[in-house]
């Protein structure tokens, strides 16, 4: 990451929960040119069979999305040995930060299985709830939502204006009575 550019280098879903560190295992192709030129094979001391270890230490709650930044700092990742050669000794930072917030809640009564939707000028987010009432919805943009209920008949719809979402955070809606 260098002034806010970055690369993406994978996807994948973590689980939720406390997250303390990750490790990496390097491949044996790093190399560095020096300033006459000069292509320089680099050794990586264990980080190529044990692994580099990357220290965390951030919870992550179900429904938020999060990139994982790693920021590598190359200036001191590279030392140059008394023989002339160079290793590889990754400094890198790990960050986990939060891209979103969620809204959740329950809906009484139960059979009123309501659509659910976080509306912010013509963008919208939805989900149902589930068979116990509750619903998640997940990956909300920090905002200001109206959040619109649309249950089965005979229940009316209903809607919430001026709910607040931040990004990391869970809004909780608590109970909503449909009519």
């Amino acid at each position: 990451m260098t002034n806010g550019k970055d690369v993406l280098i994978a996807s994948d879903d973590f689980p939720v929960g406390k997250i303390s560190q990750l490790r990496l295992i390097l491949g044996d192709n790093n190399s560095v040119t020096t300033q006459d030129g000069q292509t320089v094979m680099m050794k990586t001391p264990s980080a190529q069979t044990s692994g580099l270890k990357l220290k965390i230490n951030a919870t992550l709650q179900a429904g938020i999305t999060y990139k994982l930044l790693l920021d590598f700092d190359a200036s001191r990742s590279i030392v140059k040995t008394g023989n002339g050669r160079f290793n590889l000794k990754p400094v890198i930072r790990a960050i986990a930060e939060a891209q979103s917030g969620v809204i959740k809640g329950t809906v009484s009564p139960a059979e009123s299985l309501p659509a659910v939707w976080a509306i912010s000028n013509t963008d919208s987010i939805g989900t149902y709830a589930d068979a116990n009432s509750n619903f998640l919805i997940k990956g909300v943009p920090a905002g200001s939502y109206r959040v619109s209920f649309a249950p089965k008949n005979p229940f009316k719809p209903k809607s919430l204006d001026g709910v607040t979402v931040n990004t990391g955070a869970v809004t909780d809606l608590k109970v909503l009575t449909i009519n």
